[in-house]
């Protein structure tokens, strides 16, 4: 259990469910529910908790403010979590959801132009392109798992955009089973507190080990391609197998930590995203004649283009509250490296603090009807009036994602074609839970009946 030095241990103490009994209370709670516990958590004891964690001690910041103060204010205070990096690092190596100090700092210098205005928008076409694809093969009538279809459409526009690569079929699907596995694996280990060794060889860890082996090839591939041409041909892989800086050029093995970090988490969370979106627009028909009448009245049939996006902000508002109501990155840690305070309260160096965009989201003070999906919200000057850091589904400061403004502009973009040819029913009988693993998914897949909108 984390103990506070003397200086900060005289200070007030943050309320809670600390002790033995709520310990275990709180690791069961966390197991089954970790959303509805910290909902809880910030309901019943305010904007700063701590509560006991089997034999360990976790905080948990719901304010904006607060929020605020640990992703920006003092964020050189703060790393990524022991947990996190140990949890992470054997699929993701030190690349950029893992790295912390110099090492994140020149990886993301030399990522970055990847992520340029300039250049997502070049990337416009490659994604319409490849969404109507995908949908070529839709049939009326049909049964499809939507969050399937969507893994597989942004698999291929990350791979296409960042990488400059195609996959095989069977890369495809290898990579879909390869994630569904890292995240159930992952996410479970996250949520206990004694974790089996990685050097013993359970099931579970053969079948992580060939996972992360399907990745690794298909990686390996790509980057032996580059070195046989040695063609920059504008893509992320190319620009990072070519840039040297001060330190030098980036090595084999650290373009490879980049290249899974970017293959699984760029396309990952828009599929949630995108799998939600067509789950909310099934259960609020307004919303989605509303959604129709912006297509049909500004595209009039055609595919959209970077161009056409200003032009379609009820497109937009319904990504949004998506992200507002499931953001696929539903929570996030940090371990400060020094004795810090958070707001009146003390933490001491090597804590776990949390913070959740999930909760913040759902929070009543900040959203009105914060349970309903109400994209209209977003239309009017909301954005301008909430506090900074009542809505981050991206997180904050110094480590935002990377690709916030890549995965808004695919999402709109995809959401955008496909409505402008099809409605999706949820398939009668199929039962939608919230799975909280790595990011927010529905547990069950997302079985909807595809039905045409124009004969």
């Amino acid at each position: 259990m984390t103990t506070l030095p003397s200086s900060l241990a005289q200070a007030k103490s943050a309320p809670g469910p600390v002790g033995l009994i709520n310990g275990l209370r709180n690791l069961r709670a966390f197991q089954t529910d970790i959303l509805g516990f910290l909902t809880r958590l910030a309901r019943e004891y305010g904007d700063f908790t701590q509560f006991s964690f089997g034999p360990f001690r976790m905080y948990f910041a719901n304010h904006p403010d607060l929020i605020h103060q640990v992703l920006v204010e003092d964020a050189a205070k703060y790393h990524k979590t022991k947990l996190t990096k140990e949890l992470l690092r054997p699929s993701l190596g030190n690349g950029l959801l893992v790295s912390d100090g110099e090492l994140w700092k020149r990886q993301r210098k030399l990522i970055q132009p990847a992520f340029h205005a300039a250049r997502i928008a070049a990337y416009a076409e490659t994604m319409t392109a490849y969404t109507e694809r995908a949908i070529g093969e839709w049939q009326p009538g049909q049964t499809r798992d939507i969050a399937h279809d969507m893994m597989s459409l942004t698999l291929d526009i990350v791979i296409k955009t960042l990488f400059g690569e195609q996959l095989t079929p069977q890369e495809r699907e290898d990579i879909g089973r390869a994630v569904d596995i890292g995240q159930r694996q992952v996410g479970q280990a996250f949520k206990t507190i004694i974790r089996t060794p990685n050097w013993l060889p359970t099931p579970a860890r053969r079948e992580g080990d060939w996972a992360m082996g399907k990745i690794n090839a298909v990686i390996a591939r790509f980057i032996a391609h580059y070195r046989q041409t040695g063609q920059d041909r504008g893509d992320l892989l190319s620009m990072m197998l070519a840039a040297v800086d001060e330190a030098g050029s980036m090595s084999d093995a650290q373009a490879r930590d980049e290249a899974f970090t970017l293959i699984v988490a760029g396309h990952e969370t828009t599929a949630n995203t995108l799998t939600w979106a067509w789950y909310l627009l099934s259960r609020h028909p307004q919303a989605e004649a509303a959604l129709h009448a912006e297509l049909d009245e500004t595209l009039g049939g055609r595919a959209p283009t970077f161009e056409d996006l200003p032009r379609l902000p009820f497109t937009e508002a319904i990504i949004k509250e998506t992200l507002r109501l499931y953001p696929a990155a539903y929570i996030t840690s940090r371990e400060p490296q020094e004795d810090v305070r958070i707001g009146d309260y003390p933490v001491a160096n090597g804590s776990t603090v949390l913070v959740s965009p999930y909760v913040t989201h759902h929070d009543p003070r900040w959203f009105d009807a914060p349970e309903q999906f109400m994209p209209e919200r977003w239309l009017g000057d909301l954005e301008k009036r909430l506090p900074k850091f009542a809505y981050f589904p991206f997180g904050g400061g110094p480590r935002i994602c990377i690709g916030n403004a890549f995965a808004l502009m695919e999402a709109r973009l995809i959401l955008a074609t496909i409505a402008q040819h099809f409605q999706l029913a949820l398939a009668p009988g199929h039962h939608v839970t919230l799975d909280p693993l790595v990011t927010l998914r529905p547990k069950h897949g997302m079985h909807m009946v595809v039905q045409a909108r124009h004969e």
